[in-house]
């Protein structure tokens, strides 16, 4: 009997001690339960992190390639050609000719219009007219006339056997050379019989360079101290001046005031042609040369530009004025030795004025006429 109710005892207090650890133990699965899943929730947020930093960083990568190779097939290459069609107006005054010309454009981009971009730099002013665009094998043809009057910096050193470099130079206004290069076209020409009389064709040439500008026209995206470079396009014709009459008429006032002067250095150096032409009409005729030297400077003045150069009509003008104030002196000190009776010494001074016109007058222009040739 004693067995049994220790057993039922102890069966009792069996199920008590686990009817009371059983939520216990219930409640610590259902914590384990809930950390276990925040720790799933961690890995997998971390993993899909992961996975989304990766696919960013694969996706950036292949944007930073595609615009890498967009930028490096976004240059647009035109080709360009001219055909000069008119050359006029050589003005040496003003320093400017007017040239016109057909130009053409071909692009494989379409929304390239050279009309609204493109411009003759060193122009005056100038026009377009005539413009077209048509699709050919999936190029662009865009063609126009241009006319513009062109500045011209000319160099008169020769003048009037002078060579000059006529310059066309062309470039586009929007893009930089990084986007927009310019070919040539090896057809570009000129039409027959352009060049004006007076002048002889020597070359003709157009090339491609970069042109760079020191500013960045207000662009905050370039660094400061960068240049802007465009591509140029500049066209030369080299022309020769036939300057034989020219040459002539221009320096003819210098020429009849050095003729005067070899008739007042003659009646210096004989005695006889000095005894029947005195003094006075000696220096008359060196008062006409003066003048006639004068009014060929101004005659000049009228054809050719201001330079600080040295040029040919400035050695004939100042030679020319020299010998002038030779004659009026040998006159004078050859009448004052010839009456004092040292007819040797005025021979003598008479042959050193012949020698400085020799040399300076005649020897330096002529070096100078014939280098200017050659």
């Amino acid at each position: 009997m004693h067995y049994y109710v220790s057993l039922i005892f102890y069966t009792a207090t069996l199920f008590f001690l686990v009817g009371t650890s059983v939520p216990s133990q219930s409640k610590d699965l259902q914590q384990l339960s809930s950390a276990s899943d925040v720790m799933v929730n961690k890995l997998e947020t971390g993993y899909i992190s992961q996975q989304l930093n990766e696919d960013n960083a694969s996706t950036s990568r292949v944007f930073e390639h595609e615009a890498g190779k967009a930028s490096a097939e976004s240059q647009n290459t035109v080709q360009f050609g001219l055909f000069i069609t008119n050359l006029y107006d050589i003005n040496f005054t003003d320093n400017e000719f007017t040239v016109e010309f057909w130009s053409w454009f071909r692009s494989t981009t379409e929304g390239y219009r050279p009309r609204d971009r493109t411009e003759i730099t060193n122009a005056k002013q100038f026009q377009i007219r005539n413009d077209s665009s048509q699709l050919i094998e999936d190029v662009y043809l865009h063609s126009q006339v241009f006319k513009g009057v062109i500045k011209q910096q000319w160099d008169i050193t020769s003048f009037p056997f002078d060579t000059q470099k006529l310059r066309i130079v062309i470039e586009d206004t929007i893009d930089v050379e990084q986007n927009l290069r310019f070919e040539i076209d090896p057809s570009s020409a000129l039409a027959a019989n352009i060049i004006p009389d007076g002048w002889n064709l020597v070359d003709f040439s157009i090339t491609q360079s970069p042109k760079s500008y020191p500013t960045t026209f207000g662009d905050t995206r370039t660094p400061q101290g960068e240049p802007y470079v465009f591509s140029k396009i500049e066209a030369v014709l080299t022309l020769q001046r036939e300057g034989t009459r020219l040459f002539i008429s221009s320096f003819m006032g210098l020429f009849v005031a050095t003729g005067l002067i070899l008739v007042v250095f003659s009646i210096n150096t004989f005695a006889t042609a000095r005894a029947v032409v005195p003094l006075q009409p000696r220096i008359t005729l060196c008062v006409g040369a003066l003048f006639a030297a004068v009014g060929a400077i101004y005659s000049m003045s009228a054809k050719v530009p201001y330079t600080t150069a040295f040029t040919l009509s400035d050695s004939l003008q100042i030679t020319t004025f020299l010998i002038i104030t030779l004659g009026i002196i040998s006159s004078v000190v050859s009448d004052l030795l010839a009456h004092k009776g040292k007819e040797t010494l005025r021979r003598q001074m008479m042959i050193v004025v012949w020698l400085i016109f020799i040399s300076i007058h005649v020897g330096v222009n002529a070096f100078l006429i014939l280098s200017s040739q050659f």
